[in-house]
């Protein structure tokens, strides 16, 4: 296996002006560009089990068993942690702090790789998942806020987009609880927000927000905020969690406890529909 190096974002002109069949080559190659991290066949192996499950087990297809899938992540990433230790422990890394970065990668891997297998089947309309999409050109030139001077970008781990102009594009983050970076995410949704108030509000009220902290931010693609989470922890219908989920435009959960859910907040299979929706053609 290659060593920890991340999976490096696809350029954006290997997407552009492509017939269909190029698109899904496309697509395809990028789920194999996973392969290249070190840690991540044994939640892959683990994926395709739990997809040979649901299809025996409810006597559907792939096409359908790849949607159910998407609220069994937690399971899947949980079930592969046994073979994700053997592989820490033969490295020789530190098992605690290694487990936990491990765990985030994959889930977020986990994520983009189920996006992508739907998009396959399609059950999703043409879009661009790509994973760890920091330094991609899209994120470049659609996710930076300046605040007096200063560059602000969201924490993110998968970038949605198709190749049209005005098209939304939307971002993820990804968290395997919500113990992790979740209040720097929504407060870069914040910053959106007043970034993209009514220029006339903002000649009528000099001490608005946005004028007093010099916000500059320009675009014209909508900006669609996604938290997903595994809530490994059950913190979702806590109290402090549940007001969190009303600053995204959406928020979904990867697992299938069957409990009642904040608002806001819906199984990750639900992500289909609402991507169906945003991106119909």
């Amino acid at each position: 296996m290659a060593d920890d190096s991340l999976y490096k974002p696809q350029k954006e002109e290997l997407l552009v002006d492509v017939k269909n069949h190029s698109f899904y080559t496309v697509i395809k190659d990028s789920m194999n560009s996973i392969l290249s991290r070190t840690y991540w066949y044994p939640t892959l192996k683990a994926f395709n089990k739990k997809l040979d499950e649901i299809m025996y087990a409810k006597h559907t297809n792939k096409k359908e068993a790849l949607i159910e899938i998407l609220n069994h992540l937690d399971e899947i990433l949980l079930n592969s942690e046994h073979d994700v230790m053997k592989i820490i422990k033969k490295r020789k890394k530190d098992v605690k702090q290694t487990r936990v970065s491990v765990a985030g990668n994959n889930f977020q891997a986990l994520i983009a790789h189920s996006l992508m297998a739907n998009v396959i089947a399609r059950n999703l309309p043409p879009i661009n998942i790509v994973l760890k999409p920091k330094e991609h050109v899209i994120a470049n030139k659609y996710t930076t806020i300046k605040i007096n001077g200063e560059t602000q970008k969201p924490d993110m781990d998968i970038l949605i987009y198709q190749d049209k102009p005005k098209t939304p594009i939307i971002i993820c983050s990804c968290k395997t609880s919500l113990r992790e970076r979740a209040g720097q995410t929504y407060r870069w949704k914040l910053l959106v927000d007043l970034a993209t108030a009514d220029p006339e509000h903002l000649k009528k009220y000099p001490d608005c927000p946005i004028n007093k902290y010099e916000i500059e931010y320009q675009s014209d693609r909508k900006i669609y905020m996604l938290m997903i989470t595994a809530d490994l922890y059950n913190e979702v219908s806590q109290p402090q969690q549940r007001g969190m989920f009303m600053f995204f435009d959406k928020a979904f959960i990867a697992n299938n406890k069957g409990r009642k859910l904040p608002l806001n907040v819906q199984p990750l299979s639900k992500i289909i529909e609402y991507l169906q929706a945003i991106y119909h053609n």
